[in-house]
Protein backbone atom coordinates (compact mmCIF):
# COMPACT_ATOMS: atom_id res chain seq x y z
CA UNK A 1 0.00 0.00 0.00
CA UNK A 2 1.17 3.46 -0.58
CA UNK A 3 -0.02 7.33 0.64
CA UNK A 4 0.57 10.02 -0.67
CA UNK A 5 -0.38 13.18 1.01
CA UNK A 6 -0.80 17.06 0.54
CA UNK A 7 -2.30 20.07 2.14
CA UNK A 8 -4.41 22.66 0.51
CA UNK A 9 -5.40 25.80 3.02
CA UNK A 10 -7.19 23.64 6.21
CA UNK A 11 -7.66 20.29 3.83
CA UNK A 12 -5.61 17.42 3.94
CA UNK A 13 -5.43 14.56 1.06
CA UNK A 14 -5.03 11.49 1.83
CA UNK A 15 -4.34 9.49 -1.59
CA UNK A 16 -4.24 5.52 -0.42
CA UNK A 17 -3.37 2.90 -3.48
CA UNK A 18 -3.53 -0.83 -2.80
CA UNK A 19 -5.40 -3.15 -0.52
CA UNK A 20 -6.16 -1.42 2.76
CA UNK A 21 -6.00 -4.70 4.90
CA UNK A 22 -5.01 -5.22 8.39
CA UNK A 23 -1.87 -4.38 7.90
CA UNK A 24 -2.42 -1.02 5.76
CA UNK A 25 -4.93 0.04 8.00
CA UNK A 26 -1.72 0.21 10.72
CA UNK A 27 0.11 1.61 8.17
CA UNK A 28 -2.71 4.27 7.30
CA UNK A 29 -2.98 4.48 10.99
CA UNK A 30 0.83 5.41 11.81
CA UNK A 31 0.32 7.87 8.99
CA UNK A 32 -2.51 9.63 10.23
CA UNK A 33 -1.49 10.19 13.62
CA UNK A 34 1.89 11.57 12.32
CA UNK A 35 0.86 14.42 10.45
CA UNK A 36 0.18 17.62 12.40
CA UNK A 37 -3.77 18.34 12.48
CA UNK A 38 -4.01 21.15 14.51
CA UNK A 39 -4.99 23.38 11.62
CA UNK A 40 -6.84 20.50 9.38
CA UNK A 41 -10.39 21.03 9.40
CA UNK A 42 -10.91 18.25 7.09
CA UNK A 43 -9.03 15.06 6.13
CA UNK A 44 -9.68 13.80 2.48
CA UNK A 45 -9.19 9.90 1.74
CA UNK A 46 -9.18 9.67 -1.96
CA UNK A 47 -9.90 5.74 -2.57
CA UNK A 48 -9.73 6.07 -5.76
CA UNK A 49 -6.90 3.35 -6.14
CA UNK A 50 -8.24 1.06 -3.80
CA UNK A 51 -9.01 -2.39 -4.31
CA UNK A 52 -10.10 -3.55 -1.11
CA UNK A 53 -11.09 -2.71 2.67
CA UNK A 54 -10.88 -4.87 5.36
CA UNK A 55 -12.54 -4.69 9.34
CA UNK A 56 -9.53 -3.08 10.36
CA UNK A 57 -9.73 0.07 7.94
CA UNK A 58 -13.39 0.24 8.77
CA UNK A 59 -12.12 0.60 12.86
CA UNK A 60 -9.65 3.07 11.66
CA UNK A 61 -11.89 5.03 9.75
CA UNK A 62 -14.48 5.27 12.88
CA UNK A 63 -11.10 6.23 15.09
CA UNK A 64 -10.44 8.82 12.60
CA UNK A 65 -13.83 10.35 12.43
CA UNK A 66 -13.85 10.31 16.38
CA UNK A 67 -10.46 11.93 16.50
CA UNK A 68 -11.07 14.65 13.78
CA UNK A 69 -14.33 15.73 15.60
CA UNK A 70 -12.91 15.91 18.92
CA UNK A 71 -11.48 19.26 17.38
CA UNK A 72 -14.53 20.20 15.10
CA UNK A 73 -12.76 18.75 11.98
CA UNK A 74 -14.46 15.89 9.93
CA UNK A 75 -13.74 13.37 7.17
CA UNK A 76 -14.63 12.31 3.70
CA UNK A 77 -13.99 9.68 1.70
CA UNK A 78 -13.95 10.03 -2.25
CA UNK A 79 -13.59 7.99 -5.08
CA UNK A 80 -15.25 4.74 -3.92
CA UNK A 81 -15.54 1.94 -6.17
CA UNK A 82 -18.62 -0.33 -6.39
CA UNK A 83 -17.21 -2.71 -4.19
CA UNK A 84 -15.28 -0.86 -1.32
CA UNK A 85 -18.49 1.65 -1.15
CA UNK A 86 -20.38 -1.58 -0.39
CA UNK A 87 -18.51 -3.20 1.97
CA UNK A 88 -18.97 0.61 4.05
CA UNK A 89 -22.66 0.57 3.17
CA UNK A 90 -22.62 -2.80 4.96
CA UNK A 91 -21.63 -1.72 8.02
CA UNK A 92 -23.64 2.05 7.70
CA UNK A 93 -20.77 4.19 7.52
CA UNK A 94 -21.94 6.33 5.21
CA UNK A 95 -24.85 6.96 7.81
CA UNK A 96 -22.05 9.41 9.98
CA UNK A 97 -19.06 9.75 7.16
CA UNK A 98 -19.72 11.70 3.56
CA UNK A 99 -18.80 9.48 1.39
CA UNK A 100 -18.92 9.84 -2.65
CA UNK A 101 -18.38 7.18 -5.07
Amino acid sequence: MEIKIRKEGSRLHMNIIGKIDESGAEELKQCFYKIDRSDISEVIFDFKEVSYIGSACIGKLLLFYKEMGDTGGNIRIINASADVYEMIRLVKLETILNISK
